[in-house]
Parts: structure tokens; C-alpha cells; sequence
């Protein structure tokens, strides 16, 4: 059975990390990318098409935490990527809600870094 998943990560932490004593600002980060994984999950699933909730359900069900700071969601359904794609109506319920989000996600990390010093 394929699946058919988003990963979400911060790329570049490693970097930061590197020189500072950041243990707090790591597990913000990651606290914050949990969220924001949580929060795409459900909009995609509320996106998603649905004739019996199986499609819909899988995706509310399948953030997984992969690494600091990188979280990971999508559908273990046979036909999730047909539907993601092909979908007369909804097609990108999964996509649209990540583009969508990408921009809110960076700041809040931004905001975090821009603590850091304070």
C-alpha cells in the first residue's frame, strides 16, 4: 500500500543551532511545527473529498513526528493521490491548504529566531 504524505520541516536549524545553547528555541520550534502540522492536517481533511470519510479520516490521523522540528502528514488510502490530483472539484485539498500555510508557518519561525537574542 503506497501513502501519500507531506513532509514539513525547517530547513537550515541544524545552522543556527550549531553555536548557541538553544535546547528552548529547538523544542519552540518544534512545538510550533507540531501545530502547524496538526493545523494542515485537519484542513486538508476538511478539504478533502469524501463519499465515505475513509479518505478524510486518514489524514486527520497521520501527522507523525519524523525528527526535531520534522513532522510529516498525508493518506495511507489507495486512492488518495488520485483523488489529491484528479478530483473534478477538489483536487489539491492537500497542496492548496501547504501553499497556503507556507507563508503564516515562516513567520512564525522567523518570530521565534528573532527572540532568540532577546
Amino acid at each position: 500500500m503506497s501513502r501519500s504524505q507531506v513532509r514539513i520541516s525547517v530547513e537550515g536549524l541544524n545552522r543556527v543551532v550549531r553555536g548557541l545553547d538553544a535546547t528552548q528555541f529547538v523544542q519552540e520550534v518544534d512545538e510550533e511545527t507540531e501545530a502547524q502540522t496538526l493545523l494542515m492536517a485537519n484542513e486538508s481533511a476538511e478539504e478533502a473529498p469524501v463519499k465515505t470519510g475513509k479518505l478524510r479520516n486518514s489524514i486527520i490521523a497521520s501527522p507523525e513526528k519524523v525528527a526535531t522540528a520534522l513532522w510529516e502528514y498525508g493518506s495511507d488510502v489507495d486512492y488518495a493521490k488520485i483523488q489529491e490530483y484528479t478530483h473534478k472539484t477538489q483536487s489539491g485539498f492537500i497542496r492548496n491548504v501547504v501553499w497556503r500555510n507556507e507563508r503564516v508557518f515562516r513567520g512564525k519561525i522567523l518570530r521565534l529566531v528573532r527572540e532568540l537574542g532577546r
